[in-house]
Formats: structure tokens, C-alpha cells, sequence
């Protein structure tokens, strides 16, 4: 594989050796290209080890008359192969022919270059070139890569003599604990029984609080409303009108006179001031009486 390698590089080499002394033997304007557009590809070295530098070349023939050279584009992928920097680009111009050379210094050092065994023979996609035409259009071309020997720097036989011999213990370390796991559990269940009767005593204190704190009010009717009148003097006047309304409707049944009063202080407008209110509950206490 890598003496067929050798020979096509060698090849493209005199390939392009032959037109440029072709170009020197006779005037400049008599070298004229076999075709438009020719793509030569290669490596060198042709046959490396794994993390040696190799220069991935590509070597372009264009016929200046038909083509756009200033215009020409390349593409190559060299994956996996990592590039150490870009591309080298010379051109020389013979005549017609314009030759245009691409090399990218490159090396392989990813697991796609490694081989199970022996030399891996890795194999690029092709080199695409497109460059275009005086009259429109554009002229397409590829090279093939030839493959590249990558070599290993180990021997399988100093590998399989380095492999080392491990020895461990699998056996489990008896198991220790700081308290033992039925004492654990017992506790547990006696800590959980704890907290549920404090709980529940809890939630009984809190009734026996509640019911203590809840006193029967033996007022009547008069007087809660009495007592609402005043605590809203302090309050919006949608309050004062609400605790007026509810002592004219406990007045009609003791004084109809009063409960007209209170009834149009209630939906007065404006709405009625503290002082208002004041003036109606001390009336109130001192001309209705409980029974």
C-alpha cells in the first residue's frame, strides 16, 4: 500500500515537473493545458507514524484562458487529521497553465487513527475544486486522496509483555453500627408515639383555650346595635351608614320615630359624620329603655 502511494506522488511530481520545463523550453505563451481544470492530491510522507507530522497537499492545473484562477476555491477535508496551522498557497503561471498548490502541515493523533492491529490505512474524502468560467458557468473538479499509512509506536508484543497483573480482595468488610438496627427501630417507634400524644394534647389544650376565651354575649339587640353605632364612628363611611341601617331596623319595633331618624341619617347624603352617629346613640340611650 505504501510503495502504490509513493508512485502516485512520485507521479503528480513529475507531472507538473514536465509542464513547467515544457513552459522553460518553449515561450510562455506555447504551454497550454491538456484540460481546464486538473486536481492532483497527496501526502507527504506518504506512510507516517501515529502523531507524525504530514503535509496534506493539493495541487491544482488551470487553463488561465478559460478559467477565473484569482476565483479558484478548495476544499478539503482532512478530518481526522489535525491541522497544525493553515494552508501554504503558491501559485505559478506557465503560459495559460496556472498552478496552484494548497499544503497543510497535519497530524493525526484521535482515535480514528489508531488500528487494532498493524498500520491503519486511512483513506480522505476527495479534494473539491471549483473555479469559474471566463464565458459563465463553473468548472468542477476532484482529487483523490491516495491512503496514508499511519503507523503505530507501540509493538502488540511489548503491549501484551507491559500488560501488569492486578491482585484485589473482593471480599465485603463486616458490617458495624453505632446502635444496633432493632434498638434503632424501637426507638424510633417510641419517639413517634411520643410526638403523636403530645399532638393530641395539644390540639385539646387549644379547644379548652378557645372555649374559655369564648364568652355568651347577654346583650340584646339594642345594645349590640348601640355598640356596632359607635365603634363606627372611626370606620368608613360605608361602615357608619351599615351600623346606622341596622339600628333603624331594631328601633321599629320600640320607636317608630327614631327608626325614621336613624333610617334617613343611614342614606343621607353626605354620608354621616362621626358626630352624627355620636348624637344618635346618646338620643337613643336616653329615650328608649329595655323592657
Amino acid at each position: 500500500m505504501t510503495r502504490v502511494a509513493t508512485i502516485g506522488a512520485v507521479a503528480v511530481v513529475a507531472a507538473v515537473a514536465v509542464v513547467l520545463l515544457l513552459g522553460r523550453a518553449a515561450p510562455l505563451s506555447a504551454v497550454r493545458p491538456l484540460r481546464p481544470l486538473t486536481v492532483h492530491a497527496s501526502f507527504d510522507p506518504p506512510a507516517v507514524q501515529f502523531g507524525s507530522r504530514v503535509v496534506a497537499q493539493v495541487v491544482v492545473l488551470a487553463d488561465r484562458n478559460v478559467l477565473d484562477t484569482s476565483r479558484l476555491q478548495v476544499t478539503q477535508d482532512v478530518a481526522p487529521l489535525t491541522p497544525l496551522g493553515a494552508a501554504r498557497i503558491t501559485r505559478t503561471n506557465r503560459g495559460r497553465l496556472a498552478v496552484i498548490t494548497y499544503a497543510l502541515p497535519a497530524v493525526c493523533m484521535s482515535e480514528g487513527c489508531i488500528a487494532r492491529t498493524g498500520a491503519k490505512a486511512l483513506r480522505l474524502p476527495p479534494a473539491q475544486v471549483v473555479a469559474p468560467r471566463h464565458e459563465g458557468g463553473v468548472a468542477h473538479a476532484t482529487g483523490t486522496w491516495p491512503r496514508l499509512s499511519i503507523g503505530s509506536r507501540v509493538d502488540p508484543a511489548q503491549l501484551e509483555a507491559s500488560r501488569p497483573q492486578f491482585r484485589g480482595n473482593t471480599s465485603m468488610p463486616p458490617v458495624s453500627y453505632r446502635i444496633a438496627p432493632d434498638t434503632l427501630s424501637l426507638l424510633l417507634d417510641v419517639i413517634a408515639a411520643v410526638l403523636a400524644a403530645a399532638g393530641v394534647a395539644f390540639a385539646v389544650w387549644q379547644v379548652v383555650v378557645v372555649r374559655r376565651t369564648r364568652r355568651p354575649d347577654t346583650r340584646s339587640a339594642l345594645e349590640r346595635a348601640l355598640a356596632l353605632v359607635r365603634e363606627a364612628e372611626t370606620r368608613t363611611p360605608e361602615d357608619r351608614r351599615r351600623a346606622v341601617g341596622l339600628l333603624a331596623r331594631v328601633l321599629e319595633r320600640r320607636d317608630g320615630g327614631l327608626a325614621r331618624t336613624a333610617g334617613d341619617l343611614a342614606w343621607s347624603e353626605p354620608a354621616p359624620g362621626p358626630d352624627d352617629l355620636a348624637a344618635l346613640a346618646d338620643r337613643v340611650g336616653q329615650e328608649v329603655h329595655e323592657p
